[in-house]
Formats: structure tokens, C-alpha cells, sequence
């Protein structure tokens, strides 16, 4: 009997992939602990348990078991142990497990609240921690009280600019501080206090001091690059201010000689909206001068590629040090692909240990000795999977340790990737194709251009639901990284600086030119859609050219001038946009898709969430009341408050599948 024939990929699909995220590998180098979510259907909740895998990719089972959400697993320095959060009991909290197996014990017993990072002391003794706990009248004994009295939600008092964030909800006056858990006695002991947020944190190699990053301005939430990097006592104590350069820091880590500290970061104190690439940086830990190891190299440090199937990063992407403090490993983001590279501290010289690889690497952990690193790593027929690479062997390439979504795949159809490249004003504008897997019509196939978030990220080769969707159903997917976009250099991510829709609207439109002069192309049959960022360049598109016959505006911005104040972030833009929401307005409205919604033709779905704080849904409100009474045609869907700005990656199951039928029903009723 034959097997059957490979089937389309589905937008309920979405319910069957397993996703591996932030792999650790173990102190000796012989195994991999990683999270792997799971989509409860019936529940419409993710559940992420711990797996275990052998490095040498024989064998992989489940560590850890139940409905919960298992995530961050760290091995003990000597990797007879493997700390780990969980929601198991309600409140996350930090556990610990034997690393042959056995029962999981609770470390801590904190109230509500966010567990940001965590590291091991040296010797294994301590763990070294953010946290931020939830305002008391936010947390579920309070609300039940409430409840219970019939009494209302207090009103929340503001006095400082940053009092809510995207993803976290409003926060208050509630700061990320330093802690130290001791671990045998798991008594707790803050280390930092003030109304300033502390940022990363590494140990000292002797264990008797804690490095972070804080911004102790005069007014960090108006300021929020000008960071620096502290040092105090790992018992407590005064701290001590290291002397460096300015600008935003992060991923920092201390080198084993004691010598250096590392992290990616810049020197554009102006920067609010991160279009400088951030570069691989060494300071003397005792302060001092600071280098930029890739002053050679015009790329950014870390992993900047979007997908749709899980959250932006996942996992910790170095700066690793080497055991003799001479040279670092980290991720490197070129032209829509992530590199593992090799940076010699003397030389500044960038080795690249990943060349020719085209796929997105996610995340980056070593054994002790530095010889082994395990990964995700992603390509555009491959979601995500655990995978181990060779620091030491040349040539060992990279070596696959898990397959969990073989099995759902083997029996689907993908639709294939086409490398990119169109003409455009300033040099080519680089992306991908997606073309659908059955033959095209005679007119050829409908197009819809797909336009990334940020702006300054950039679409890669990872792996694409929602595109492979929409490809099954009979479209061509083209998707690119216009100027704006990272990986490519510096002039290309700051090109659109207090030019919005400028030179990022002319490179979209030179991609689209180009493809519907290839064969199979319907240049008649165009479609526009993006979010967030992407959802403000459809509303600009469609304001500025009837080249397109549908559009689809996600999460989007309509009004710079508004969104000044009501975004969780926007609060000192005027160097990055050129004016300012009081008296200079000029500069706003310019580069705002409300000024020239009069000119709209096309019609357009909005999508929109109410618990966006990214991007307010009174951008979206005043978008669909603008066009309804100028009598266009446009449709408006409201997700409700459970749903924020990351719907399309990690929001309610259910309602991520609404919206993804609601994006290729317009196109279907248009297209």
C-alpha cells in the first residue's frame, strides 16, 4: 500500500507544531535540557515541559511532566543539578531538579510578579536573579478580595513616564532589582533598591561580585540609552560605577581571567528607537577605554530575525567567553540569516563558524570547556529544532539533536523559498518568494507583499506559518527587508530615520515591480498586509499608490502624533522623527498614514487587539472612523483584552487562528 500523498499545510496546523526554545547544554558537554511547548487545544492554552537529549542526538525524552509551563532551565556549574521556573502551584517560581531525574523541589516562594534572567554562581552555592513584583493591588489575593468585598480596582497613581509595558501590563512604580537566592538555605537577599531598573547581570569568576547594567539619570524613562555598568558585592554593599562608554548595553558577561567585561551595545546616546546595529563591546572591568570588536564588520550582534511561530530572541544569544579569556563567540544577523562566529579580542578579527548557512540560529550555549554549543536553529522548511555545532573541529558543520516536528511534516506539502533581489534606488532590495505548490494559473498567481515589524528587524530564513498558509491557498508570498531593516549595515537600518515611508515606501514597491515581471505572477491580483511597523507601511502604501487590490493592517500605526505618549515606549523620539508632539508637530503628521487617508482606494481590514500597549487601538479607531467617513470600504475587527501585540506569535490559540481566517478571507473576497 502507498503512502499517502502530502497535503496542503493548514492554518490549524498551528495546533500540531512543537516548538524547542532556549536549549542549555551541559557543563561536560554530553547533554541538552530545553523547553519544548506544546498547543493544548481543548484547554486553548501552551504547556512547556523540560526534555532531555543526549548531544549526540540519540535519544530525547520528557524531563519534566504536566500543564505547566517549565521554561529557563540552567544546569548547576558542576551539572549534577538543573534549576528551572515554573508555573506549577500558580506563581512562577524557581525549582530545582536532580539531572538524572527524579522529584522537582521549590526554591523560592515569591510573590507575583517577573523573573527577567538568572545565573549560577561559580560554585554553584547562589542564583543571582531579576525580579519585579506585581503592584499588591494587581496580585490574585487582592482581586479576590475585591471581589469578595464588591469593591473596584484602586485607581493607579502615576508619577514617572515607564509605568506600563507591552507583554507585562501596568506595572506602576514597581522596578527590576537584583537578588540573590542562597540556595541551601533559600534565604534571598536584595541587593539593589530605588525607583531605577536594573538590567543584565554576571558574576564575578570568584563569585564575590555581581556586574549590571542600570541607567542612573536624571530621568531614565526620557533618557533610556544613556546605561552604564555597576558592580556590587554579592553579599550587598555600596556599588561601584565602571567607567565606559556611553550608550544602550545588554547581554553582558564577565571573562574568566577577571579582566573584561563584554556586551552588545552602541554609542548613539540618541538612538531611542535602536536603527544603530548594535556591535560586540569590550570594557576593562576596572573601567576604562571600551572597544568595538566589529568596527570591521557592518552587522548587528545577536539574532534580529522575525518569524511567526514563536516570541522575538529565545534564549540567551551570547556573547560567550572562551576559557582563556581570548577570544568570544556570538550570533551574528547578515542579509536574513544568524551566524555563530568566533571574535579574537587582540585582532578584532570575526571568524564565521556557520558560512553559507542559510537559517536562522536563535540561541547559543556552551559546556564548560568551550569545545560544544547547542542551539536552535530554524530554516524555512524546518520550525525550530535543537542542534549542536563544534566550536574547536573544523569543519563539523551543524548536527541535529532533535526532530520533533518530522513526524507533522512528512506528511505536508510546503511550498518552497525563492531567494530574492529587485533594483532598487539605493542598491537591490533583498527578500524571498514563496510560491504555492500547485501550478499557477494561466493569468499566473495572486501576490500579496508581506512587510516585517520593528522596522529594524529583518524577515529571514526561518520558518513561516502564516506564510505557508496562505501559500497553500494559492498565493504567492513576497517578503523583504527594505531599508530600515536590519542586516545589512548601518546605513541601511538608518536610512529611514525621520523619514518614514521615504526610502522604506520605494524599496517595497521596486520588490513588487520586479516580481510581477516574473513568470507565474498575476501583477493584477496584489495584496498588502503587515503588523505592528509592517501595519503602518500598509496604511501608508495604500495612501500613496492603488497599486494593490486588498489590504490587511495589523496592530498598526496610523498617527505618529498621537502615538507620542500612548505607546509604551515613545516617549523622546523628536531626534529619531524630527519633531515632537507639542510644538513641532510638522515632522509627525508628515510621516503619519492619516494625513493621506483621503487618497485610499483600496479596501481594508483592520485587525486590531485592546490589549495592545505597543501600538494603542486608538490608532486603529482612528484609521477605520477616518476612512468610514470618507464613505471607503474597510472592516474593523477588535480582539478582545486577552489578546495584546504579540497575537500573532503567542497570543490565545484560538484567537490566533480567527485572525489568521480573517486575513485569508480578505484576500480570498478581494483577490
Amino acid at each position: 500500500m502507498s503512502a499517502p500523498s502530502p497535503r496542503p499545510i493548514r492554518a490549524e496546523d498551528l495546533f500540531e507544531l512543537k516548538l524547542v526554545s532556549d536549549p542549555q547544554i551541559s557543563p561536560d558537554g554530553s547533554r541538552i535540557v530545553y523547553p519544548l511547548q506544546r498547543t493544548d487545544r481543548e484547554q486553548n492554552k501552551y504547556f512547556s515541559n523540560l526534555w532531555i537529549a543526549d548531544a549526540e542526538g540519540k535519544t530525547s525524552r520528557p524531563f519534566t511532566q504536566g500543564d505547566q509551563c517549565d521554561h529557563s532551565p540552567r544546569w548547576t556549574p558542576d551539572g549534577s543539578g538543573i534549576a528551572f521556573l515554573s508555573d506549577r502551584g500558580e506563581k512562577s517560581q524557581f525549582w530545582l531538579i536532580p539531572a538524572d531525574g527524579g522529584e522537582a523541589c521549590r526554591l523560592t516562594d515569591l510573590e507575583e510578579g517577573s523573573i527577567a534572567e538568572f545565573h549560577w554562581s561559580p560554585d554553584g552555592s547562589r542564583i543571582a536573579f531579576r525580579y519585579r513584583p506585581k503592584p499588591e493591588w494587581a496580585r490574585k489575593a487582592a482581586r479576590e478580595e475585591r471581589e469578595k468585598q464588591k469593591r473596584s480596582t484602586p485607581p493607579l497613581h502615576v508619577r514617572r513616564l515607564n509605568y506600563r509595558e507591552e507583554g507585562a501590563g501596568y506595572f506602576g512604580e514597581e522596578r527590576w532589582h537584583l537578588f540573590v537566592l542562597d540556595v541551601s538555605t533559600q534565604e534571598i537577599t536584595q541587593l539593589t533598591h530605588g525607583d531605577t531598573d536594573q538590567g543584565n547581570l554576571a558574576w564575578s569568576p570568584d563569585g564575590s561580585h555581581i556586574a549590571f547594567v542600570t541607567n542612573r539619570s536624571e530621568d531614565p524613562d526620557l533618557t533610556p540609552q544613556l546605561q552604564e555598568i555597576r558592580i556590587i558585592p554579592a553579599a550587598g554593599g555600596d556599588e561601584r560605577r565602571v567607567a565606559g562608554p556611553p550608550g544602550p548595553k545588554g547581554s553582558l558577561t564577565w571573562s574568566p581571567d577577571g579582566k573584561w567585561l563584554a556586551y552588545y551595545g552602541h554609542t548613539d546616546t540618541r538612538d531611542v528607537w535602536s536603527a544603530t546595529e548594535p556591535h560586540l563591546w569590550v570594557l576593562p572591568a576596572e573601567g576604562g577605554e571600551g572597544r568595538d570588536l566589529m568596527e570591521e564588520l557592518d552587522r548587528p550582534a545577536g539574532d534580529a530575525t522575525l518569524g511567526d511561530i514563536r516570541s522575538f530572541g529565545g534564549g540567551r544569544q551570547g556573547p560567550v567567553w572562551a576559557p582563556d579569556s581570548r577570544s568570544l563567540y556570538i550570533l551574528v544577523s547578515d542579509r536574513g540569516a544568524c551566524h555563530v562566529n568566533r571574535v579574537a579580542l587582540a585582532e578584532n578579527c570575526l571568524e564565521n563558524l556557520t558560512p553559507g548557512y542559510l537559517g536562522e540560529i536563535a540561541s547559543l550555549s556552551v559546556d564548560h570547556a568551550v569545545e560544544r554549543s547547542a542551539m536552535v536553529v530554524g530554516t524555512p522548511q524546518v520550525p525550530g529544532e535543537v542542534y549542536t555545532l563544534s566550536l574547536t573541529a573544523a569543519d563539523a558543520g551543524l548536527r541535529a539533536v532533535t526532530a520533533h516536528n518530522a513526524e507533522l511534516l512528512s506528511g505536508i506539502e510546503l511550498a518552497g523559498v525563492e531567494e530574492f533581489t529587485a533594483p532598487g534606488e539605493a542598491g537591490e532590495v533583498h527578500g524571498w518568494l514563496m510560491r504555492p505548490v500547485r501550478p499557477a494559473p494561466p493569468d499566473g498567481h495572486p501576490l500579496i507583499l508581506y512587510i516585517h515589524g520593528g522596522p529594524h528587524t529583518q524577515y529571514g530564513w526561518a520558518f513561516m506559518h502564516e506564510f505557508q498558509t496562505l501559500a497553500a491557498r494559492g498565493y504567492a508570498v513576497l517578503y523583504t527587508n527594505p531599508r530600515g531593516g536590519r542586516g545589512y549595515g548601518n546605513a541601511h537600518s538608518g536610512a529611514i530615520r525621520q523619514d518614514w515611508g521615504g526610502p522604506d515606501y520605494r524599496d517595497l514597491m521596486a520588490a513588487i515591480e520586479h516580481a510581477v515581471t516574473l513568470p507565474g505572477i498575476d501583477g493584477q491580483r496584489l495584496g498588502v498586509t503587515g503588523g505592528s511597523y509592517g501595519g503602518y507601511m500598509t496604511n501608508w502604501i495604500i495612501g500613496h499608490t492603488d497599486r494593490f487590490r486588498a489590504a490587511v493592517t495589523q496592530r498598526s500605526v496610523v498617527n505618529l502624533h498621537s502615538m507620542s505618549g500612548t505607546c509604551d515606549f515613545c516617549f523622546n523620539d523628536s531626534p529619531y522623527f524630527g519633531g515632537n508632539a507639542w510644538s513641532e508637530t510638522g515632522p509627525f503628521l508628515a510621516q503619519s498614514p492619516l494625513s493621506y487617508v483621503a487618497n485610499v482606494d483600496t479596501p481594508l481590514l483592520i485587525l486590531h487587539s485592546e490589549g495592545d500597549l505597543r501600538c494603542p487601538i486608538e490608532q486603529a479607531e482612528q484609521l477605520f472612523a477616518a476612512l468610514k467617513s470618507l464613505r471607503k470600504e474597510v472592516e474593523f475587527v477588535r480582539f478582545p483584552r486577552e489578546a495584546n501585540h504579540g497575537l500573532s506569535r503567542s497570543g490565545p490559540p484560538d484567537l490566533r487562528l480567527a485572525r489568521l481566517e480573517l486575513i485569508a478571507g480578505w484576500m480570498d473576497q478581494h483577490l
